[in-house]
């Protein structure tokens, strides 16, 4: 680099191109690279070549990109003179992206061709994309192709969805989305297959188009029976936050239950205010299948609504645990007076009703809501009795430490007298149970409390694969619909390191993924959960015996 004299240097640049000698200014340029000069007498170089003849600095430019020059500065300047150059001389630049032998210099002209939209030289990338071998330079010109948004290039693009390289495979994806029109919508949809890859590309791409009917067909995939297409339409819809309330409220009318479940779901996680009337119009109609019940609890727990509260307390008395602790859970999260005083009207006749209500309360841990309730007779009547008969050890500890925040120490010392000294020895097997909603491992919790284990909790997969992976685990239960990791992502990582003798895996879940139906009954596809890494599902809603007997499957306490 200290060989070379900077003012002498830029003079001679200077010289050759009022003369317009390619030869020697090329022979000079070999000098320009990191090796011989720094970058400020680059800089400086690229200066002096913008005030150039283009038919000259074309062919510079052209040996500058095959020169080693590693500042990023450097770089940029040289393309944004390339674009300088290239506008207006769409004959050059097909030059180069069809005849040039050196690949750094295709790729850059190329690029030129999408930035500058040059529409004339759609026929040409086009022609690229067909002919070409090298995946660099079919990508780039599939992304430069794309920008310029020829229909007629549909097939082009669409040809590519199933090659090996996914790179390519995703710009092509990506370029049928830049149409952004229904034929383009059309024409993504049919990528949706077996190939997982292939699948997320594709949704993400549907996202990306954002009109109405693309939105539309991405909300519609929140029913597809594929895991991955189901978990990125999620994803994608909750990146797109209130603008696609209206989609998934509308998707309500005719829904099956598992698309409601998914509706309802992604919605809680958009926590859009706007969708609370809609979620309280399927409370007040009570479906009957409780997950969706469950559901549209869960999503009002998102959604924090005092004003609309009082609608919520009819599910703690839901016939199924599960909706009544989820239903729970959204009421501690929206109090309100009038939910209070309705609280209390329930548990006053100490009825059936209000013991499923004391009890939901209680198992949930809803600990704002017994600040006003531990003060009432009927309350700590029912609470206790559901201590000593039916609550889990840890569920009865957490419920007495609140009280004792709140000075029932009288309460306390009542029910700690009754207690029973023989609550079961809890085991020293090690489960981990993984679900995105709090209630449901604090359900899980409660009923493997009560079988005589103490499971580890988490409702983030990517907290519990290290804890999982690090080892000593005897049994994992996981939800299967999860943000970020569903369940079977989680199992394909903890299949990676443990067999599933050495770890076996429950999947608990609302969904029919692993259901083969046939004449005369529904069963589980063996075939499915073998590739999947998962040893059991079990699906609910169940009942307390069976989730018991399916974990005893795989661990005794």
């Amino acid at each position: 680099m200290g060989t070379i004299n900077e003012k002498e240097f830029l003079d001679e640049l200077v010289f050759c191109l009022k003369q317009e000698d390619v030869v020697k200014a090329k022979a000079l340029l070999q000098f320009a690279s990191d090796a011989n000069v720094n970058a400020h007498i680059q800089k400086r170089a690229l200066a002096q070549l913008a005030q150039g003849p283009d038919k000259v600095v074309f062919q510079l430019l052209e040996f500058l990109t095959k020169l080693e020059i590693s500042a990023t500065e450097i770089q940029e300047g040289i393309y944004d003179l390339i674009l300088e150059k290239a506008y207006g001389n769409t004959d050059l630049v097909l030059e180069y992206i069809t005849e040039n032998d050196r690949k750094r210099t295709r790729l850059q002209f190329i690029r030129a061709a999408g930035d500058l939209r040059l529409e004339d030289l759609g026929p040409a990338l086009a022609g690229v994309i067909r002919t070409e071998t090298d995946t660099d330079i079919q990508t780039a010109a599939v992304n430069a192709l794309g920008v310029l948004r020829q229909e007629i290039n549909l097939e082009v693009f669409s040809s590519l969805s199933t090659h090996p390289e996914p790179a390519l495979r995703k710009a092509a994806i990506f370029a049928i989305a830049e149409m952004k029109s229904p034929n383009a919508t059309d024409h993504l949809l049919q990528f949706i297959g077996e190939d997982p890859e292939t699948n997320t590309f594709t949704v993400e791409a549907l996202a990306d188009i954002q009109d109405i009917y693309a939105l539309e067909k991405l909300t519609e995939l929140l029913a597809s029976p594929v895991t991955i297409v189901r978990d990125t339409a999620i994803d994608q819809l909750m990146k797109l936050g209130s603008k696609a309330t209206p989609l998934l409220t509308r998707a309500f009318k005719n829904a099956e239950a598992d698309y409601m479940v998914h509706l309802l779901t992604t919605l809680g996680y958009i926590k859009d205010p706007a969708a609370i009337a809609a979620i309280l119009d399927v409370i007040n109609t009570q479906p009957k299948d409780p997950n969706i019940r469950q559901a549209a609890y869960e999503a009002m727990e998102r959604i924090p609504s005092p004003k609309t509260a009082i609608c919520l307390a009819q599910g703690l008395q839901d016939p199924v645990e599960a909706v009544r602790m989820s239903a729970a859970r959204a009421v501690d999260r929206n109090l309100s007076k009038p939910l209070v005083a309705g609280l209390k009207n329930i548990i006053k006749d100490q009825g059936e009703g209000a013991k499923l209500t004391v009890a939901s309360l209680i198992d949930t841990g809803a600990g704002n809501i017994f600040n006003f309730l531990a003060n009432e007779a009927s309350f700590k009547s029912l609470a206790k009795t559901h201590l000593l008969e039916k609550a889990s050890p840890t569920t009865r500890k957490s419920f007495l430490k609140h009280m004792e925040g709140i000075g029932q120490t009288s309460f306390i010392k009542d029910v700690i007298q009754e207690t029973s000294d023989t609550d079961k020895q809890e085991s020293n097997s090690r489960i981990i149970v993984v679900d995105d909603s709090k209630m449901m491992l604090k359900l899980y919790q409660n009923k493997l409390s009560g079988i005589g284990f103490t499971p580890e909790v988490y409702h983030r997969p990517e907290d519990a694969i290290p804890k999982i992976l690090a080892g000593g685990v005897n049994l994992v239960i996981t939800d299967l619909n999860m943000p970020n990791i569903s369940g079977l992502e989680l199992a394909a990582t903890v299949r990676k390191k443990f067999t599933r003798n050495a770890l076996p895996i429950l999947m608990i879940t609302t969904q029919s993924d692993f259901i083969n139906e046939a004449e005369g009954g529904i069963g589980v596809n063996d075939g499915m959960l073998k590739k999947s890494g998962i040893n059991k599902v079990l699906h609910k809603p169940f009942s307390d015996e069976t989730f018991k007997e399916t974990v005893l499957q795989f661990i005794t306490p």
